[in-house]
């Protein structure tokens, strides 16, 4: 049975995120977005492997569901990922 997949607006914090070989990298902090215009920018994730927390582009979150966050990002990409702003 497949995951449902939710919007992004109904993501709960800590939700576990994932690279794109499916090895999780870390959990949400907070949704980067413009709620006024409904736009989605991407999401600060507070990664495992040394607490950083780390921004995500929507551009690399195909899916979003209950339990996870799938992202696109490789696992050698994880430790060049930009610092989240705020």
């Amino acid at each position: 049975m497949s995951e449902e997949e939710i919007a992004w607006r109904a993501l709960g914090e800590k939700t576990a995120v994932v690279d794109a070989a499916g090895n999780e990298i870390g959990v949400t902090r907070r949704i980067l977005a413009d709620d006024q215009k409904d736009i989605f920018h991407g999401l600060a994730v507070k990664l495992h492997d040394g607490g950083r927390v780390v921004e995500i582009r929507a551009d690399r979150i195909p899916r979003i569901t209950r339990s996870r966050v799938y992202t696109t990002v490789e696992t050698n990409e994880v430790d060049h990922l930009p610092a989240a702003s705020g």
